[in-house]
């Protein structure tokens, strides 16, 4: 089974007075650190903050394949600009998770 190129989704779940300034913080700081590791950005969404629940920012990256991420994933564990964007973040979000989702293999399916 073909596991490229892999999309790793990253969900942040915000209060909706923190959905702005997580989504500046990840303009500024948290798209470039990953970007400058290799990882594409696919997409930004959020959930809207006007519906009186928890907000989710949910972050889509691309990269060839898990070898090609586990590089990114050292650049930017080891980039010290990741760490204090890192630091920062996490004050902002209060739950989340990272999943890596790889082409369906609709060729299989009869």
């Amino acid at each position: 089974m073909e596991l490229k190129p892999i999309h790793i989704v990253d969900t942040l779940a915000v209060t909706p007075a923190n959905r702005k300034p997580l989504l500046k913080l990840l303009k500024e700081r948290g798209i470039p650190v990953m970007q400058r590791a290799g990882l594409a950005l696919v997409g930004l969404h959020s959930t809207s903050p006007d519906l009186d629940e928890e907000v989710l920012i949910q972050v889509t990256w691309s990269i060839a394949d898990h070898s090609v991420y586990n590089l990114a994933r050292k650049a930017f564990v080891t980039d010290p600009e990741w760490w204090a964007y890192s630091a920062d973040a996490s004050r902002l979000w209060h739950g989340g998770n990272r999943r890596f989702f790889y082409p369906a293999p609709l060729h299989e399916v009869e």
